[in-house]
């Protein structure tokens, strides 16, 4: 039998018993887990300097991402051809199409025979931005100052194309309509006398 006395495997607390042999090791923390942890931390500081200092952030990278995307889209796509004149002009289902569209929207501005209510005439002879049918189409579609709603994005530009081809067989006036400079609203009709004369 040898004299030794048994290992201390944690420390001695007085007055605690030993219980079934189950103890604490009182090792030294592992070298890798130190080295793990001092590098995580010092990780952090780098990342949070880098990030607050070098101009970069996750917005800016967002908004390159979606200006390359968009260059290389606009690359790859075909210019849409300029079209310069009405491609449903006397094509009779378009302009029947053409008719409900602007009974739909067009109407309540401009009245069901476009002579003009809010919005001015359209047959008569006077024509602010122009008459042709580019400048037509830009006008619907794009809308005008002082009240012309834009309505390409909710119409596109087929749709808007079949209302100017309605709008070619209004009959026309010669009269200056609503919103033409030396349009005068006719006067209100006088009020019957007593005894109907």
């Amino acid at each position: 039998m040898s004299d030794e006395a048994p290992e201390i495997v944690e420390r001695p607390r007085a007055g605690e018993p030993d219980r079934d042999g189950i103890s604490e090791h009182d090792n030294a923390i592992p070298l890798w887990f130190n080295v793990t942890f001092c590098g995580s931390i010092a990780f952090a500081i780098v990342y949070v300097l880098y990030y607050n200092f070098s101009g970069w952030s996750q917005v800016g990278q967002y908004a390159a991402e979606v200006e390359r995307v968009s260059q290389q889209t606009a690359a790859g796509r075909p210019a849409a051809p300029a079209v310069s004149a009405n491609p449903y002009r006397a094509d009779a289902a378009a302009i029947a199409e053409g008719k409900d569209v602007f009974a739909t929207i067009c109407a309540a501005c401009h009245l069901p025979d476009a002579r003009g209510l809010v919005g001015p005439s359209l047959i008569d002879p006077y024509w602010k931005y122009g008459h042709d049918d580019p400048a037509l189409f830009e006008t619907v579609a794009k809308g005008r100052p002082a009240g012309m709603p834009a309505w390409g994005a909710q119409l596109g530009d087929e749709k808007i194309w079949k209302v100017l081809a309605y709008m070619e067989t209004l009959p026309r006036s010669a009269a200056p309509g609503v919103g033409a400079p030396d349009y005068t609203p006719p006067a209100p009709a006088a009020p019957p006398t007593a005894g109907g004369r």
